[in-house]
């Protein structure tokens, strides 16, 4: 009982330090708007495999960029990936990589792009074919860009809760609890969906070679950059909208993923959310069952976790389109519970496998540069 009420302690000092972290991350969401004239010759690299609900539309938006010396490139791992016939029907730049040996399909796909279709690209940009980028996405992705001790620019992805349907209402709670993990200091970490850097510090950088036996992109983009002591900058106008359901396997499956993927490209922020995620939830649920007046330390957890739902929900609103933002703003306010839970899941789940299914293949993580790929 007595470390219950000290777990109580913790968690109502650990709910305010994280309200106040993340009044710092609302803020740039709210303020941070880089202008430039810099518009160098870019290359957006798309991989795609399958497709997924809106997938011409999502497309077209990358084709559709209002800036004047874009090329896109998308790539498939095969001809016979239905992800084709639609990217020819909008007559797009197909290239086909074949099947990864020792790294994921996305990675292999990326590498052979950048080695086949580089060309005179100043810049090299990357994108997913799953999410709706608006038509000024590569400027304000590039604008960033012109200092010189940036090394990526990047956005983030906000999934669109589209039907209310509660697997998906929380997977967009889930997804937007990251996103104030964002903001103007040293930690920020790259989103492959939208990133972007110079070509010579992405050859400086040796990404191809950090690439070489990594499942993810992004990560090992992360880890690059923050080993040369050069930054990532979130653009808050480069967080993308991204549409469609999912079911219960689908939501657990994605956030699974994600977690076991940190806890291996960065064991530290997995262990971190291991101890605060367990501390809130075990505080939350236990509070409940110690007499007066500890059960208001579960109310108490629940208004600062609102109030930063709150107030993250109104700044991404400065930035995205009212498309993109749940209809039910109460239900998504007062979801922390709910989304702790999910994260609960995830933290355990990912401690006893190094197994993903990602895109119908299947891959075991042993390292951030060993990924073993299984046959189907």
């Amino acid at each position: 009982m007595l470390l219950l009420y000290i777990l109580c302690g913790i968690a109502i000092v650990q709910g305010i330090i994280s309200l106040v972290q993340g009044m710092k991350s609302i803020h740039h969401i709210r303020t941070y708007r880089p202008h430039g004239n810099w518009r160098p010759r870019v290359v957006v690299f798309c991989p795609c495999r399958g497709v997924d609900e809106g997938f011409s539309t999502n497309v077209q938006s990358v084709l559709d960029q209002d800036y004047p010396t874009l090329r896109v490139v998308f790539i498939v791992d095969s001809e016979t990936d239905p992800a084709v016939d639609p990217l020819r029907r909008l007559h797009a730049n197909v290239l086909v990589a074949g099947p990864a040996t020792g790294r994921g399909q996305k990675v292999h796909n990326l590498i052979y792009g950048v080695e086949h279709a580089a060309g005179d690209a100043e810049v090299f940009a990357f994108c997913d074919a799953d999410v709706r980028f608006p038509r000024e996405w590569m400027t304000n992705l590039m604008a960033p860009l012109e200092r010189e001790d940036v090394a990526v620019s990047t956005g983030y992805r906000w999934y669109a809760a589209e039907t209310g349907s509660l697997p998906s209402f929380l997977r967009s709670a889930w997804n937007a609890s990251v996103v104030t993990a964002l903001g103007d200091h040293d930690r920020n970490f790259a989103w492959g969906g939208s990133m972007a850097l110079r070509r010579e510090v992405f050859d400086r950088l040796e990404i191809i070679k950090e690439w070489s036996g990594a499942l993810s992109d992004d990560y090992a983009v992360t880890r690059a950059a923050h080993r040369s002591g050069k930054r990532i900058v979130f653009n808050p106008q480069c967080l993308i909208p991204s549409y469609g359901d999912c079911t219960w396997s689908d939501l657990l499956e994605f956030t699974t993923r994600q977690i076991l993927i940190t806890r291996i490209y960065d064991p530290a922020t997995w262990w971190t959310a291991m101890v605060s995620q367990t501390i809130f939830n075990v505080a939350f649920w236990g509070a409940l069952a110690l007499p007066e007046p500890f059960p208001l330390v579960t109310l108490g957890l629940y208004l600062l976790a609102a109030i930063k739902s709150y107030l993250r929900y109104q700044a991404v609103a400065t930035v995205l389109s009212p498309p993109a933002l749940s209809k039910d703003v109460a239900a998504y306010v007062l979801s922390a519970p709910l989304t702790a839970l999910v994260f609960e899941y995830n933290l355990l789940r990912s401690m006893f496998t190094r197994n993903i299914t990602w895109r119908q293949i299947r891959y075991t993580l042993v390292s951030p540069t060993q990924t073993i790929i299984h046959e189907n």
